[in-house]
């Protein structure tokens, strides 16, 4: 427990601690008030907050749960848990901490009636145990089995009872999962029978409205057969769809006004992201139409890249392959970056983003508009290796689109969405 100068030495159980009742009974409400009167549109609609204070460091760093410990308390608690509920504050420690928070339970009642609950872990112990009986409270309060726990998403768990802890939080995990079926789902069922309509009526379309069609089938479910409820869900981003040479592969893309473009040899990128519970997932698709011979070849190395990176998220892995972000509460986790400067290791539970592209290649064609595409492919993954959007498929056989009657042998047949998401034709793949 560090002195920041915000309270007074005193004596009892505690030692030389003592926390100023009145400024934690005034915080704590103001802290109460805030978190009911903007938990929509602020706090994620969370049914709890969760504050895990990492161990002291030699290294000059400003974290936030530090902070909010000192502004509460009057002091930091490394190594310690603070869930807020409604009618409840777990507190999980050790011994000393919890004889002086435990001078706050009468003040916590009377300021915002919660009750103060201590969990003390000895020297020894892990914790783990302790993490259970919160979890099973945080379920209860909230009459769920998949409560939405906030935190604070920027600092990452340090110290082996932060790491158990974020473990522990299971029902987040779900979150990501939900999103990441929502967002295949979407794709699979609505952006791919969409595009194959439209090319097979070669009807006029914009980036933009295809964008916003697709915004909405996010926003219902159940337009793509997910039963998940439309006021737990909402979009990362607007949906990006691109085409006719034009092409931006960094996150901030948007789809512009342009009709979509679907002559021989050209390329159409989609990427979506939805949300649930506040949690992001995403992915990218690339669909070839008439694709020349080295447009497949370029997609097949691109996938083939894609896999292995896949294949190098494991546990004990070091983040060093340039191929995405994590991706839970933030669209783009800080200190996740999988690129060479990140040495931080790879553990079982982190979800990736894995994002590789090729930009801005050449073909061989005589139209402005195909002679120079691009190439994306997005995943969501979970460590140990759970590709989450995979129902998606993204083999070259199930994006290739091949409609052109030149040379064509077979006859001429209606084209139909494959069981695995993908574009197909009775007609043949390029």
């Amino acid at each position: 427990m560090a002195d920041n100068g915000n309270a007074k030495p005193g004596g009892g159980g505690s030692g030389a601690y003592t926390i100023n009742l009145d400024n934690f009974s005034k915080r704590l409400k103001v802290f109460y008030d805030h978190w009911k009167e903007h938990n929509s549109d602020l706090w994620g609609s969370s049914n709890a907050i969760a504050i895990a204070t990492p161990p002291p460091s030699e290294d000059l760093r400003y974290l936030k749960s530090s902070a909010l410990d000192v502004w509460l308390l009057g002091y930091e608690f490394p190594e310690t848990i603070i869930v807020f509920m409604h009618k409840q504050i777990h507190f999980l420690c050790s011994q000393k901490k919890a004889n002086l928070i435990g001078t706050l339970k009468k003040a916590s009642n009377d300021a915002v009636g919660a009750d103060i609950v201590l969990h003390v872990k000895a020297k020894n112990d892990s914790g783990v145990g302790l993490m259970e009986d919160i979890v099973r409270a945080v379920c209860a309060q909230s009459k769920s089995d998949d409560p939405i726990v906030g935190h604070i998403a920027k600092e990452a768990p340090e110290g082996k009872l932060l790491e158990a802890w974020a473990d522990k939080l299971i029902p987040q995990r779900s979150h990501v999962k939900k999103a990441s079926y929502l967002t295949s789902s979407v794709m699979k069922n609505f952006v791919v029978p969409k595009l194959e309509k439209v090319i097979d009526e070669e009807r006029k379309v914009t980036h933009s409205s295809l964008m916003d069609e697709t915004e909405k089938a996010i926003l219902d479910p159940l337009k793509v057969k997910v039963k998940l409820k439309a006021e737990n869900v909402d979009i990362c981003y607007p949906p990006v769809f691109q085409s006719g040479g034009k092409f931006d592969l960094k996150p901030g893309a948007s789809s512009n006004d342009d009709y979509l473009y679907y002559d021989s040899a050209s390329v159409i990128i989609c990427a979506i992201g939805a949300r649930y519970g506040n949690y992001c997932s995403n992915m990218a698709r690339t669909f070839l139409i008439d694709a020349t011979p080295a447009q497949s070849k370029a997609y097949e190395t691109l996938m083939k890249a894609h896999e292995a990176a896949l294949e190098a998220l494991k546990p004990g892995n070091r983040m060093s392959a340039s191929a995405g972000t994590g991706i839970g509460l933030e669209f783009r986790e800080s200190g996740l970056n999988l690129n060479p400067k990140n040495d931080r290791i790879i553990k079982a539970g982190m979800v990736f983003n894995v994002s590789l592209g090729l930009l801005n290649l050449q073909a061989e064609t005589k139209s402005e508009k195909t002679k120079q595409y691009s190439l994306l492919l997005a995943d969501t993954c979970l460590v140990p290796l759970e590709n989450l959007t995979a129902s998606c498929s993204k083999l070259l056989k199930d994006v290739a689109y091949s409609f052109n009657d030149e040379d064509e042998v077979l006859p001429v047949k209606k084209v139909e969405v494959n069981a695995k998401g993908g574009m197909a034709t009775n007609k043949g793949h390029t």
